[in-house]
């Protein structure tokens, strides 16, 4: 019997501990007068992720895909540095936790497993946050994936 989605469901119950959070930062992003040369968010989840910090990258992208820096005075106006974690967190969970399924079932994949459910889990926080509205493209995805999820559209494409 696969242990995938009882490790599914331990991610997301570490996940929605950080719903507010998230929900916060994403507001502020939404609300925020972007540069004319800024047409989509890029969130990305990182491969070094999980038991280290918050796996969850954005880039402020022009109309060339081209990382645009919105910065004043040295600093990010979004609050959010380019290319930097959204929310600054330890861990999303304990690095135990992989290691503990892993040891149980050592063909899990605990990256991809997380990885899926952080983005259900970000799609979710993104509406709640009112991102269906949003006038831009915005998109999150795994690190080197050529597929991403269309937060606005609320689907799957390929990138």
């Amino acid at each position: 019997m696969s242990l995938t989605p009882e490790f599914k469901q331990q991610v997301i119950s570490h996940l929605e501990q950080l719903s507010e959070a998230l929900q916060a930062r994403l507001s502020s992003l939404l609300e925020y007068e972007y540069p004319q040369e800024v047409t989509t968010l890029a969130f990305e989840v990182a491969v070094d992720g999980f038991s280290s910090g918050f796996p969850v990258k954005v880039s402020f992208l022009d109309k060339d895909n081209n990382a645009h820096f919105i910065c004043v005075d040295g600093k990010t106006e979004t609050g959010v540095s380019s290319a930097s974690n959204l929310l600054t967190i330890e861990h999303v969970y304990p690095n135990e936790l992989e290691d503990e399924y892993i040891n149980m079932d050592d063909s899990l994949d605990p990256w991809e497993i997380a990885t899926t459910a952080l983005i259900e889990w970000f799609s979710s926080r993104w509406l709640a946050a009112k991102g269906q509205d949003f006038e831009l493209n915005a998109f999150i995805a795994p690190h080197d994936s050529h597929y991403e999820f269309n937060l606005v559209l609320s689907k799957w494409q390929e990138r």
